[in-house]
């Protein structure tokens, strides 16, 4: 076609980022040329007489770098290898450092996995200058830096909202009064209940940790009755309940009472896939900042997890941010009658693309909001999730024959079994209405 493409060409550097992404780089990267393999191209491109067109040099070693200091090395390391390339006259003019740039997920500005331990402001620094010492030390002179930074530009735009539809693993609330001829592990646990205080609490959880193994024990020797079992167990979540309240207000936060917070704790029922809307946590681990925005105005009292609406086990939040380690349950309201809504915030890189249709769920709902110069924000758009009989259709059936099959078997129904011509065409316009639903639980 007579036209000459511009040429780039992306280096496999020596060094490697950090975090969840650092297999990215390094000599076993999948992507880019060795030093070799650049000689090679830049040979092939002289014999095509291209040189010209020779204009870019890439590199890329990760997302989500932690460390500053792995930064640094990779720009010095991809700076020589630009400088070097300069001074055999080949005017290469772009020197794009890639992605990577890293967001603070928990807050923390450190390394791990979920933060970073570097600034935008001081990214740019590094960047700059350790590309302009290399210049000035090989007398080259300075390219145009490009960045592909996507998940630092894109995180922070988009928001998923959870309506939370009830919760289940409640604890038993149910008070226990002695007859006088209970076995004898019950009165154990029913003076536990009584007598712990917060002089004692570790001592008592630990005895009622045991009280319940016995129990169990009894139980499956065919010693205690259902009503004894039962009465039990109340008991046991009585003072395991006491406990943990005692921990928090003596900022125990040994292994024992984490642990107890996890058994405590509720599953709040959320209204949406974990594989649909938030992928990345089920399929790498990868943590988001989950916050109530409900009731901001009063203090958390229960510690929950989120499970959502598939048939899947792993369709669950149990891990969660803050600012100094990472935590199996998020401190939560109790539900009341009102509308209860939790937000996993900083989803905009990723999620929506690699969203999947496990069980059947398909795309949430959106709205499209602005924030206009005063401050206000407007809701420009809201674009319609996904629909049964588009969910249906993306794996392949056929919502035509499926409703052709339907029909026939209402109409065999009216002509063989006695159903109304009225209940007849209910049955099938509830059909084609449950067909054109959202896929999830209606708001």
């Amino acid at each position: 076609m007579g036209v000459k493409p511009l040429i780039g060409i992306r280096v496999k550097l020596y060094s490697k980022g950090s975090g969840k992404w650092v297999e990215s780089g390094g000599e076993s990267a999948k992507f880019g040329l060795t030093t070799t393999e650049i000689l090679e191209c830049i040979k092939i491109i002289a014999e095509y007489n291209m040189l010209d067109q020779l204009q870019l040099l890439h590199f890329h070693i990760g997302s989500q770098i932690t460390e500053i200091r792995r930064i640094q090395k990779a720009v010095k390391e991809a700076a020589r290898v630009y400088a070097k390339i300069k001074v055999k006259h080949i005017n290469i003019k772009y020197f794009n450092i890639g992605g990577g740039l890293g967001l603070d997920y928990d807050g923390s500005k450190t390394s791990s996995d979920a933060s970073a331990n570097y600034s935008i402001q001081e990214y740019a620094n590094n960047v700059v200058y350790s590309l302009k010492e290399v210049c000035d030390e090989e007398n080259v002179s300075h390219p145009i830096i490009l960045s592909e930074s996507g998940r630092a530009i894109s995180a922070y735009h988009s928001v998923l909202v959870i309506n939370i539809k009830g919760s289940k693993n409640g604890n038993l609330n149910r008070q226990v009064e002695l007859r006088g001829n209970e076995p004898h592990i019950i009165k154990e646990l029913y003076d536990g209940s009584k007598e712990i205080n917060i002089k004692n609490y570790e001592e008592y959880y630990h005895d009622a940790l045991l009280h319940r193994e016995e129990l169990l024990s009894l139980f499956n020797l065919g010693e205690l009755e259902l009503e004894d079992k039962s009465e039990g167990e109340i008991l046991f979540w009585q003072i395991c309940e006491k406990a943990a309240a005692f921990a928090k207000e003596t900022q125990n936060k040994s292994d024992d009472f984490e642990d107890l917070n996890k058994l405590l704790s509720k599953k709040y029922i959320g209204n949406f896939s974990v594989f649909q809307s938030v992928p990345d946590f089920w399929a790498i681990k990868q943590l988001f900042p989950v916050v109530p925005i409900s009731r901001a105005n009063e203090k958390p009292t229960q510690y929950g997890t989120i499970v959502d609406i598939t048939c899947d086990s792993d369709g669950e939040i149990d891990k969660f941010v803050d600012l100094k380690d990472v935590k199996e349950v998020l401190e939560l309201h109790e539900l009341n009658n009102g509308s209860y809504y939790l937000a996993v915030l900083m989803i905009g890189a990723y999620q929506d693309t690699i969203g999947d249709y496990h069980n059947l769920f398909g795309a949430a709902n959106e709205a499209h909001i602005i924030i206009d110069d005063s401050g206000e924000w407007h809701i420009k758009q809201i674009v319609n999730g996904d629909r049964i009989c588009d969910v249906l259709g993306y794996v392949k059936y056929n919502n035509s024959y499926l409703l052709e099959a339907f029909e026939s078997e209402v109409n065999q129904a009216l002509r063989e079994n006695g159903l109304s011509k009225a209940d007849a065409d209910d049955i099938l316009n509830n059909y084609k209405n449950v067909m054109n639903r959202y896929t999830y639980l209606d708001l």
